[in-house]
């Protein structure tokens, strides 16, 4: 059996943080707090919170996969925001109106990343957890993690 390649960061551990800088201009903390909680716009600024945070490098505008290991740029990472709506972590091209769920392309390309899940249902605390596509799709095969299981996938193992 081939072994994994050691990652940079450590697996299967849930992290606590709080964004404490942050704003824009004159609006209200709490109005931004509301569009942070917005996955599509959240995720623009935690990719390079995360490279700036952890041993990743943030690949712009990369569509395979959003980070690449400081130490072995063989282990990829995909950043996916865990939301009120739950975390889907099947590829974009899956998701939304008029698209398909192709299983196999998922289990493939996600049995070959490492996901770095992100929490920011309770912006500005934010939690994260990286873990094996691998792992993820034994319990979650349709790439679905539904929202009551945000305490089931962040408790710490």
């Amino acid at each position: 059996m081939e072994s994994l390649p050691i990652p940079s960061v450590e697996l299967d551990k849930t992290s606590l943080h709080t964004v404490t800088d942050y704003g824009f201009d004159n609006l209200p903390n709490d109005t931004v707090n509301q569009i942070f909680k917005d996955g599509r716009v959240f995720s623009h600024f935690i990719e390079h919170w995360l490279a700036a945070n952890y041993s990743l490098t943030h690949i712009n505008g990369c569509k395979d996969h959003d980070f690449i290991d400081k130490n072995n740029s063989q282990i990829t990472y995909d950043q996916k925001t865990f939301t009120h709506r739950g975390c889907r972590f099947m590829p974009s091209s899956m998701i939304g109106t008029g698209r398909t769920f192709n299983k196999e392309v998922f289990q493939e390309k996600a049995s070959k990343l490492i996901y770095c899940i992100v929490s920011n249902i309770h912006f500005p605390q934010i939690k994260i957890k990286f873990i094996r596509g691998s792992t993820l799709i034994i319990k979650y095969p349709t790439g679905i993690i539904p929202f009551n299981h945000h305490d089931i996938l962040f408790n710490p193992t």
